[in-house]
């Protein structure tokens, strides 16, 4: 339990420094698409590898002046201005970036939604070795010169509509010395499907009410429907020879096409206690329905979406269902 609420404490001290740290960039430099990336809004910081280059520099400097070592003072003073100089071109790298756009598919909640941003050179520079995303997961991205796309992953966790959130874009360019970086906020929301049940109930029955799965459309199709009288025009292949030849008249085989009535689904028949439950039910009717081809309604509280079939018509039920 001791274990339990240190995690908690730390859980709430390391949102508490988030939500602290948002509001402080955010009222430094406000950064929503589209923008260009200006000096306020560009951070810089030797990474790893330069803060072990920059002591080593500073025991060189010392050693050399202890020693009057010239070839040493030379040495340093020539790595110290590749230093300088990259910290330049990293800031350089994303100065007058341009950002736009935000854009995503929706997915089911669990998956991995790929949220799209454009990047383009506001001055016609080409941008290398970019980073986009969130800090522990981010896409890489170049801009030779106009514009690219990126794509970027971002978990997904519940159903809704849900903000991008802080989305940051770094370099390390060319030495990997420095490492400049920006957030921005993106408005354009992205939309997570419930997630469909693993294993849900069959499919209730017809909205009609009859409880049959299939019925038979008077147009012709490849299942034996019955026999009748035959009838001037009649192909002689439809003509039931062993039949005829019982009633002593000629009878021709009718044939019908199987098709099934169309479903309604609402949330009363899913049976299950919470409400999360049930719509993850529904969920999986819906993609069964639009695998089998069925035509299908669905009755939220004083909505109703259809009856109809096809993709369009099942992206409309589960965008209901997200938003429920």
């Amino acid at each position: 339990m001791p274990s339990l609420a240190t995690s908690g404490l730390t859980s709430n001290l390391r949102r508490r420094w988030q939500a602290t740290l948002d509001h402080w960039i955010r009222r430094r430099a406000p950064a929503h698409p589209p923008l260009e990336l200006a000096y306020r809004q560009i951070f810089i910081l030797p990474t790893r590898f330069g803060w072990m280059l920059g002591v080593l520099m500073g025991a060189m400097l010392i050693g050399s002046l202890n020693f009057n070592n010239n070839l040493g003072l030379l040495t340093t003073f020539i790595v110290a201005g590749l230093a300088v100089n990259s910290m330049l071109m990293a800031f350089r790298n994303l100065h007058r970036l341009g950002v736009r756009g935000g854009s995503a598919q929706p997915v089911f909640a669990g998956q991995e939604v790929r949220y799209r941003l454009t990047l383009f050179a506001a001055d016609g520079r080409p941008r290398p070795s970019l980073l986009v995303g969130r800090a522990d997961q981010p896409a890489g991205a170049s801009v030779p010169g106009n514009s690219t796309e990126v794509s970027m992953p971002l978990p997904t966790r519940r159903r809704g509509w849900h903000q991008p959130g802080r989305i940051q874009i770094a370099t390390t360019h060319p030495l990997g010395l420095f490492r400049a970086w920006a957030w921005i906020w993106p408005q354009q929301a992205y939309l997570v499907w419930p997630d469909p049940a693993p294993n849900p109930p069959p499919l209730p029955g017809s909205g009609a009410g009859t409880g049959d799965r299939q019925r038979f459309e008077r147009s012709e199709g490849e299942d034996f429907y019955s026999l009748r009288e035959w009838r001037e025009g009649d192909p002689l292949h439809r003509i039931a020879w062993k039949a005829s030849q019982r009633h002593r008249t000629l009878l021709s085989r009718q044939f019908r096409r199987a098709t099934s009535p169309e479903l309604v689904l609402t949330l009363d028949q899913a049976a299950a206690s919470d409400l999360e439950t049930r719509i993850r039910i529904v969920t999986a009717w819906i993609l069964q329905a639009d695998q089998e081809g069925r035509r299908w309604m669905l009755r939220l509280n004083h909505e109703e979406i259809g009856p109809d079939q096809g993709t369009m018509h099942r992206n409309s039920c589960l965008r209901a269902l997200a938003e429920l």
